[in-house]
């Protein structure tokens, strides 16, 4: 008997593209052992069988697109009647005059069996499945390691950053010279990968919602001397301005909210995104109640998702919930203003641009001072349909206060 190989749910994942099979018609498989990998909106993910099997029929081609529940292909059991598979990879061949049928017109009946053999999905490794350490992962991202091609030295070849950095330090090939384009050629043509199509439509969504956005100045002169002391306990500056978003979200609930057209849905835990830059895309990753956590533990944790998502490792469950988004494009460069469309349906996000130094005054008792600062201009976009000014204002006092705590 043959069963059903289907598209498994993943969170709110709705659609699905075949990148790869792992495994062929005809081959068997194990427990555990990856059977094919898919795109989704946000992430790569290979999908592992839970049983063992063996792969009978592949009714899907690579490039293919589908939904959470589709039909991509046939298995059976172990110890399956050759005739079954015979029948699976062999349709019977049909009169010219006839339409082409569909692929599973000619096969054997097969069953959904959904409690029989369930598929696992895991996040894509770019190692190939091998073990890679937290720091071995941010080396390669600094240093443009591709992990695939690293020997890992570690217990089952576990790769270290000792090894991503033995890697670094070896000469690579020269690079393929390009040829110039012929001239009157209309340029290269690139077909939208599934998340920049989502992207796309989920900005064009985005763009709809009425938002606005309050700028305010901090000075960051207390932040950074409480870095530079004990208290600041290795945290990064942006774990220390999220640890003061999250306590000032906590004051200022209605900023920690959903938009429905029926309601607003306030939130007593922050589920904090951040928006991180991938060669495929920005992608959100969540870091999941980021109230109990200090600036040291926030900044781990925003350096372990913005890892895995450079790496291509994130799971569809590590984008969702969020309830309140950080933008950081000052770190990428000397950004003047960070407004940005909302995440929705969230219903604020604070903007972080670059860091400047700059002269301001300065009052001193009677007297005033010019002194050169490191100053940080926030950018808070909100829907203008979930808040008024009010509140958004009073947030900004809130966070400002705390950034410059003596």
């Amino acid at each position: 008997m043959l069963n059903e190989l289907r598209i498994p749910r993943m969170g709110s994942v709705e659609n699905a593209r075949l990148l790869n099979w792992r495994v062929q018609e005809g081959e068997a498989y194990e427990p555990g052992q990856v059977l094919y990998e898919i795109e989704t909106d946000k992430t790569s993910v290979e999908v592992e069988a839970e049983g063992p099997g063996v792969l009978a029929r592949h009714l899907a081609a690579v490039g293919d697109e589908f939904k959470v529940g589709d039909r991509i292909g046939l298995w059976a059991l172990p110890g399956t009647a050759p005739a079954t598979l015979r029948a699976a990879l062999s349709p019977q061949p049909m009169p010219a005059s006839e339409p082409a049928p569909s692929p599973s017109s000619t096969l054997p009946a097969a069953v959904s069996a959904p409690g029989l053999h369930a598929l696992r999905p895991v996040s894509r490794d770019a190692a190939g499945g091998r073990r890679v350490s937290p720091l071995a992962r941010r080396l390669a991202a600094q240093n443009g390691v591709d992990l695939a091609t690293v020997t890992g030295t570690g217990m089952g070849g576990k790769i270290s950053g000792k090894d991503v950095l033995a890697a670094s330090a070896k000469p690579r090939p020269a690079p393929v010279p390009v040829s110039p384009p012929r001239p009157g050629s209309d340029g290269e043509i690139v077909p939208h990968s599934l998340r920049r199509r989502t992207i796309a439509q989920r900005m064009v969504e985005a763009a709809a919602i009425p938002t606005l956005t309050a700028d305010m100045e901090v000075d960051l002169t207390a932040l950074f001397a409480r870095r530079r002391s004990v208290e600041g306990n290795g945290a990064s500056v942006l774990g220390m301005i999220a640890e003061a978003a999250i306590a000032a979200l906590l004051q200022h609930r209605r900023l920690n909210a959903h938009w429905r057209e029926d309601a607003m849905v306030q939130f007593g835990a922050v589920h904090l995104g951040i928006a991180v830059d991938t060669p495929e895309g920005l992608v959100v990753p969540v870091v999941r109640n980021a109230e109990s956590l200090n600036a040291r533990g926030l900044t781990d944790a925003i350096a372990a998702l913005a890892d895995k998502a450079r790496a291509g490792t994130l799971r569809p469950q590590d984008m969702e919930g969020g309830t309140f988004t950080i933008s950081n494009p000052g770190s990428m460069g000397p950004v003047v203003r960070a407004e940005a469309l909302l995440n929705p349906p969230q219903v604020a996000l604070l903007g972080l641009p670059g860091i400047v130094r700059a002269p301001v005054a300065i009052k001193d008792g009677d007297a005033w001072a010019m002194a050169v600062r490191p100053l940080l201009r926030l950018s808070l976009s909100f829907d203008h349909r979930a808040l008024d000014g009010g509140p958004v204002i009073a947030f900004l006092n809130t966070l400002k206060a705390t950034l410059e705590r003596p």
